[in-house]
């Protein structure tokens, strides 16, 4: 017996971390070609050696034979598994990954009329040389938003994008280490802390969710006319108990409870209504979960309409991110009772119908068995600013997309994330 917090595989287990920062290393140089390959064959051969320390040490783990004999079978019948193992072979013993990939450019000269131009460039070309190939031409003028976009894609591998592959073989081997360390009753161990911050010595069978794979990743923005990049800014903000507890009793709620997406949606809605007529206003909230418990929550902020549809792309990768198989969000919006159609057929959104809409608090649930539920609390306001609430309608036969609108990307991956057998 391994006694308690002593780690019973202290070598596999510092590998996976050594794994864990070189992911992030590999995560950082996505946009510098020749970089970001050093990185990606030192990671393959990490994740190998994770499995080759491990087998080394078998005869002090207990029962190895039964918990390592189940993850061979598993990574037998994983084309991600198979891809890294044979990836790790193919750099020792041959030459680097062939990395079938893009980089492309997208060229918005003029925003009022939404002018593009769009460029294709081997993916082995630097950021600086491609934009130079583009200028080497006296007629293209120094205006305008560049948005370059890489994806970067092996060869064995072709329907995963390269980080997201390696990542989801660290989960695999982060479960597996995880057995490992319930086979010998060890609940924890104790190593010091890398760079980034993040590379603790915790174990999980849950992905991280600093392995989040973020498109701001994959791009970068440049400002022709300033000559200066655009970042798109994620701000984490720590839980706060005492916050927590001052907001309960300046709104006078409880804890929401239990449940999943559809049974905590009017929860959550009731909620939200103590908080409009508190504060006359409400933020907008997303709420990701895996099964009954909630996983994380974000507050989405969006200037216009493109940016929210990019902002519910980013809600689908933390989905993935966070394996979430349910989602709660709410939202102020313009509700109306109708639906009316422009002279094309396309259905007029309630932001565009003036006098005839009406504010209202929003909640749409889902799940990623196919269940749906909106809640609509349409309001008005008295002459003194009064919040007054009208009666809660609720839905839970959605199938429209027109209706579903920017929800889409959401729904879409999860039926990426089915085909792909990732639970």
């Amino acid at each position: 017996m391994t006694p308690a917090n002593q780690c019973p595989a202290p070598a596999a287990h510092k590998r996976l971390m050594d794994c864990h920062a070189m992911w992030h290393s590999l995560a950082d140089a996505y946009m510098q070609p020749d970089t970001f390959r050093m990185h990606l064959n030192s990671l393959i051969q990490g994740l190998r050696n994770v499995t080759f320390v491990l087998q080394k040490q078998k005869r002090e783990l207990s029962h190895f034979e039964t918990w390592y004999t189940e993850f061979q079978e598993q990574a037998r019948r994983s084309p991600l598994m198979r891809w890294s193992v044979n990836s790790r072979n193919r750099i020792v013993k041959e030459s680097d990954l062939e990395l079938h990939s893009e980089a492309k450019i997208r060229w918005v000269i003029d925003w009022l009329t939404k002018g593009e131009r769009k460029f294709t460039f081997p993916p082995r070309m630097t950021s600086r040389e491609m934009l130079g190939a583009i200028f080497s031409d006296p007629g293209n003028p120094r205006v305008g938003v560049i948005t370059l976009t890489r994806r970067w894609v092996d060869k064995a591998l072709p329907d995963y994008e390269v980080l997201h592959a390696t990542r989801e073989v660290y989960i695999a081997l982060s479960r597996l280490l995880t057995t490992a360390h319930e086979a010998c009753h060890v609940e924890s161990c104790t190593f010091e802390t890398r760079e980034p911050p993040c590379v603790t010595s915790d174990l999980t069978r849950d992905p991280l969710r600093c392995m989040e794979i973020n498109p701001a990743i994959l791009q970068e923005h440049i400002d022709l006319n300033a000559g200066v990049g655009i970042k798109e800014d994620f701000l984490s903000v720590p839980r706060d108990e005492n916050a927590t507890r001052k907001a309960r009793k300046r709104y006078g709620i409880t804890e929401i409870g239990q449940g999943d997406a559809i049974e905590l949606a009017p929860k959550i809605m009731q909620a939200a209504h103590a908080i409009l007529e508190r504060d006359k206003k409400h933020a907008n909230f997303a709420w990701f979960l895996r099964g009954d418990e909630i996983v994380d929550v974000m507050s989405p902020m969006y200037a216009d309409q493109n940016a929210k549809y990019l902002t519910f792309h980013r809600l689908a990768d933390r989905v993935e991110t966070l394996r979430a198989n349910g989602i709660i969000y709410l939202a102020e919006s313009w509700y109306v009772t109708d639906h009316k159609f422009d002279e094309h057929g396309q259905l007029i959104p309630a932001r565009d119908r003036g006098k005839d809409r009406l504010e209202a608090l929003q909640i749409f649930g889902a799940t990623r068995d196919g269940r749906r539920i909106t809640l609509t609390t349409p309001f008005s306001r008295s002459r003194f600013g009064k919040v007054l609430l009208g009666g809660t309608i609720t839905d839970s036969d959605i199938e429209d997309m027109n209706y579903l609108g920017p929800f889409g990307p959401i729904i879409e991956r999860w039926k990426t994330m089915d085909a792909r057998g990732e639970d």
